[in-house]
């Protein structure tokens, strides 16, 4: 089936309003990276009030993944009976109300306990927010405006580190700077919250509820013309009557292959190894004698700065192709990295280090995280977003996602122990192969899906398309 009606009115462009929505969705990543790059720069400090070991850091770290899990696991539910809307709100609340308990600096179990529900927010924001802009950004745009989510996570990595990297400077006091860490998500947490009381429905939720009226009004939001939003309407409702129960649809064959492809795209965006590098990092420099603003702002830097050319590029190059290079450009600055620590060998004092193995590692690590921005960071969730029949949707992505984040754990909480166990060279070259991997899954199992609707991706799914196949039209 043709989508030319569905894009009829993008030659004069899209309402400002749509991107304003998606923009507003995206806030939701906020919470994501709000936490990643709070870790990464407040470790130390939280290690020194609370008198945490290496280990105990690793578990506080961890900890959020695990909370993480159980609020994706209860995602499905929230977005199936709740709506997108009223889930993402939630969230907001809770990562807001337990950001400032924790700015209170509560006794260890109390702020773990407070950890593991900003987990519980950050997934339950990292299965909606993905949802929420698949279902309501037009075909044409729908790629650009998924990748939002991943950029609102690099922006809040970066926001986040810069303000704990000039909270150590001006407040020398770890306890008196604890505090002011926390309520700085706090505040950041609050503007997401309020933004997601702002937004309307997904229109693909409302049909799904029998809303029609409503969903009517907001595509009158996001698309130009009566007869774009008669005909997605028309899509939606064709969906909705070809499918099954959810336990029907998630039990299909159909659904199981899909599911694999999602399950694996997860897998893999955490095997290329980003997680140790957003959460330990300045660490990671530390081992090698690199300190100060160098070793605590590159990373969150250089991970915001090159998100912003995959909204473009998302929609020029296709999600496969942008794949493609980021898992090859990963490969090669990994195996850099470890080459690198291999010639520093067991160093007993890093400041010994010579200059040569330190410029390698720097360059190699800023490349690396060049190679992750603009292509898995964003297209993995981009990806999972699109696949899924409506029926199952919820199902998938609750799936993936407990998936992404039981990685996200695994990565968070042995990344270090596993340098100190095999040398610090070890772990690269062991994300270096999980690259290679995830280019031999992208070819014999990923779909290309740029400018095709979401309804027609399940009706290729339905009618027995090879799983790299799915994107094609008729």
């Amino acid at each position: 089936m043709s989508n030319s009606i569905n894009t009829a009115g993008s030659s004069s462009g899209y309402k400002t309003i749509v991107y304003w929505i998606c923009i507003v969705a995206s806030l939701g990543g906020l919470l994501f990276g709000l936490d990643q790059g709070f870790i990464a720069n407040a470790l130390p400090t939280i290690s020194h009030v609370y008198k945490l070991d290496m280990v105990g850091g690793e578990a506080y770290s961890a900890i959020l993944a695990v909370g993480a899990l159980l609020g994706a696991l209860l995602s499905g539910f929230f977005a199936r009976f709740l709506g997108r809307k009223k889930s993402l709100v939630g969230a907001g609340f809770l990562f807001a109300a337990m950001s400032l308990i924790s700015a209170f600096l509560p006794p260890m179990p109390i702020l773990t306990a407070c950890r593991f529900l900003l987990g519980f927010a950050v997934g339950v924001a990292s299965f909606i927010v993905p949802l929420y802009l698949a279902e309501t950004a037009p075909a044409k745009i729908r790629g650009a405006m998924g990748t939002l989510f991943q950029l609102m996570i690099t922006i809040g990595i970066f926001l986040i580190s810069a303000s704990n990297v000039f909270l150590v400077h001006i407040i020398g006091s770890e306890v008196a700077r604890l505090p002011v860490m926390f309520l700085t998500i706090a505040v950041f947490a609050l503007v997401m919250f309020i933004g997601a009381i702002m937004i309307p429905e997904s229109p693909r939720w409302l049909m799904l509820k029998g809303k029609r009226e409503k969903a009517n009004e907001v595509l009158k939001k996001t698309l130009n013309t009566q007869e774009e939003i008669d005909f997605e309407l028309k899509e939606i409702q064709e969906a909705i009557n070809n499918s099954s129960s959810v336990f029907g649809a998630v039990f299909k064959g159909s659904f199981i292959k899909i599911l694999f492809v999602g399950i694996l795209m997860m897998v893999f965006q955490q095997l290329v190894g980003i997680n140790m590098m957003i959460y330990y990092a300045p660490t990671i420099f530390g081992y090698a004698g690199m300190k100060g603003l160098v070793a605590m702002m590159t990373v969150p830097t250089v991970n915001m700065l090159f998100t912003f050319p995959a909204i473009w590029l998302v929609e020029k190059w296709g999600r496969k192709k942008l794949l493609y290079v980021g898992a090859v450009v990963m490969f090669i600055s990994m195996i850099a990295a470890g080459l690198a620590f291999l010639s520093i060998g067991h160093a007993a004092d890093p400041s010994l280090i010579g200059g040569t193995p330190k410029v390698v590692l720097l360059i190699a690590i800023i490349v690396y995280i060049f190679g992750f921005a603009f292509s898995w960071g964003p297209v993995a969730w981009l990806i999972c977003s699109e696949l899924f029949p409506l029926e199952g949707r919820e199902v998938g992505m609750t799936i993936t996602t407990m998936v992404n984040w039981t990685f996200a754990g695994v990565v968070m909480g042995f990344s270090l122990t596993f340098m100190k166990a095999y040398g610090n060279a070890s772990i690269f070259f062991v994300f270096a192969i999980g690259c290679v991997l995830a280019c031999a899954f992208l070819y014999f199992f990923v779909p290309e899906t740029r400018g095709i609707t979401l309804e027609e991706i399940e009706k290729n799914l339905k009618a027995g398309k090879k799983l790299k196949n799915l994107g094609e039209t008729e």
